[in-house]
């Protein structure tokens, strides 16, 4: 994503289209180990499906929401920046879980 940002055009000259073929498969399975863990921790937590499922989507459709909105408004300030913002941040995000995990 870092260096994506400083490239003008993509390496083969062409979008990759995330709802077919590999790429939707890919996208596919990580979704279904991450529903899979959520699954798990809330058994082992005996939390209350009934309760849990509508308020962790009403959450994420209000979140998705908003990053919609304030990601329109914010594309005619940032542009192409935002992309290389995105690449730092998710670099000090797995620089601090290995910082955690390692000390």
């Amino acid at each position: 994503m870092l260096r994506e940002s400083f490239h003008t055009t993509h390496s083969q000259g062409k979008k990759v289209d995330i709802t077919k073929g590999f790429p939707l498969l890919t996208l596919s399975i990580a979704t279904s180990i991450d529903a899979l863990a959520v699954g798990l921790s809330f058994g082992f937590l005996a939390v209350n499906i009934a309760v849990a499922s509508p308020t962790i989507g009403a959450v994420a459709f209000a979140v998705t929401m908003i990053g919609f909105i304030l990601g329109k408004k914010a594309s005619k300030l940032i542009g192409k920046r935002a992309e290389t913002a995105g690449g730092v941040i998710l670099l000090a995000i797995a620089f601090r879980i290995l910082l955690t995990h390692v000390l």
